[in-house]
């Protein structure tokens, strides 16, 4: 039975409407409130990230200013989408004009060859999943890394109509062929009609490939080179999308609004967040907890990582912002609202559990997801990828043509 939708949101509700004072307490030395500011600001740092549409990192962003009155963080906000974002970062770290950047992990390793970010260490490195430690490890180091974990993120399978109790795994594969021909069930992002689409399209088909091959992409990032294994991979898919069960959207909140607009598109493909997002729009199943969220037997690893600059005037007060919004206490205030935790601990949180139910499956979710190449050449693989499989799902071939292009970019 599912729990009554009113405990949930009563508790949202407390928790948004509270969290800007008692968190702001509690996340300050010694839990104590802020003091009056002392004087003049004497250093303001410059965090150079994408949009914050939950708003968490905004706050967390008050409650930093608050207790550290002369050294205030202010943000520059990049233009959305992946590729759009790692361009104007690129240019903001190399000018210096900012001291830490907000970078998603495929974009890490690029940012570290051209000198841009600088190692740093992490606070209780042990709470963090070994998989985004892995990530962002630098090199022959056991306690040096590229940049601090922000928040992670894996796709998870979106149910409308669940049967039984929850699922240890999914199956993408499966799924689809359970929909009847003609009936366009499932939504994923699968139309990659503009730039900021690109990437949650290359994520997409990855998740697909690995459902049915996991050999597709190893845990430790390694990528098959080999164009018969990615035809039997992306087969199920392709069968899928000719026989009319595939909704292809755009973008992650193109999903969103295409599951929520037609109650008949039973599946989506989907970072959790969203799962807040259909409850704040009022979908009456998200609300009413009918929607179940599985994690997929093999996800793809996400998420935002704070790198410091390397030409940052002021490393050890950046540092200092960095260790502050990825510790243990951030960690939860990321998790209220619906971002997917780096630490162990928060998923063990009884009142966090209480207020997501499905934090344990995305805990799953994350141990399982594997990482995409790192590699500084992310962006090319990512390019080979998107253009020869959009022209697969569109009624092509998949061709040593692409094989080739993988090559070029991961030797």
């Amino acid at each position: 039975m599912p729990e009554p939708y009113s405990r949930r949101l009563f508790l949202t509700g407390v928790l948004a409407c509270g969290i800007t004072t008692a968190g702001t307490i509690y996340l300050l030395p010694g839990g104590r409130s802020a003091p009056p500011p002392p004087g003049p600001v004497e250093t303001e740092l410059r965090l150079a990230s994408g949009r914050d549409p939950t708003g968490a990192r905004g706050l967390l962003i008050e409650m930093w200013n608050r207790s550290n009155p002369q050294t205030p963080v202010s943000t520059d906000i990049t233009p959305s989408g992946t590729r759009d974002e790692r361009l104007v970062m690129q240019d903001l770290a190399a000018s210096g004009n900012v001291d830490i950047v907000n970078l998603d992990i495929i974009h890490v390793p690029e940012f570290a060859r051209k000198g841009l970010i600088t190692p740093i260490t992490l606070v209780d490195p042990g709470e963090i999943f070994e998989s985004i430690r892995y990530a962002l490890r630098v090199p022959d180091t056991s306690d040096r890394y590229w940049a601090a974990p922000f928040n992670t993120d894996v796709g998870m399978l979106f149910d409308r109509q669940p049967e039984g109790s929850d699922l240890t795994e999914v199956s993408l594969w499966r799924t689809l062929d359970r929909i009847p021909a003609g009936q366009a069930q499932f939504v994923g992002q699968l139309n990659p009609d503009q730039s900021t689409s690109y990437e949650a399209f290359v994520v997409n088909i990855l998740e697909h490939a690995l459902s049915v091959d996991p050999g597709i992409l190893t845990p430790n990032g390694t990528v098959s080179r080999d164009l018969g294994q990615w035809q039997e991979a992306l087969a199920p898919l392709v069968a899928a999308v000719r026989a009319g069960k595939v909704t292809r959207s755009g973008n992650e909140d193109q999903s969103r609004q295409a599951f929520r607009e037609d109650s008949r598109r039973r599946f989506m493909r989907n970072w959790p967040l969203q799962y807040r997002e259909l409850q704040k729009e009022g979908d009456a199943d998200a609300r009413a907890s009918r929607i179940r969220l599985s994690p997929l037997d093999r996800g793809v690893l996400g998420g935002q990582n704070l790198a410091l600059v390397a030409s940052s005037p002021h490393p050890e007060l950046a540092k200092r912002f960095i260790d502050f919004m990825t510790d243990r206490p951030a960690q939860k205030v990321l998790a209220a609202y619906g971002l997917a935790p780096v630490r162990f601990d928060v998923y063990e949180d009884a009142d966090f559990r209480m207020l997501a139910p499905h934090l344990g499956q995305l805990r799953t979710a994350v141990e399982r997801a594997r990482p995409r190449p790192i590699t500084p050449n992310y962006p090319q693989f990512s390019d080979a990828v998107r253009v020869h499989t959009q022209a697969l799902l569109d009624g092509g071939r998949l061709t040593s043509e692409f094989i080739d292009q993988l090559q070029a970019a991961l030797n």
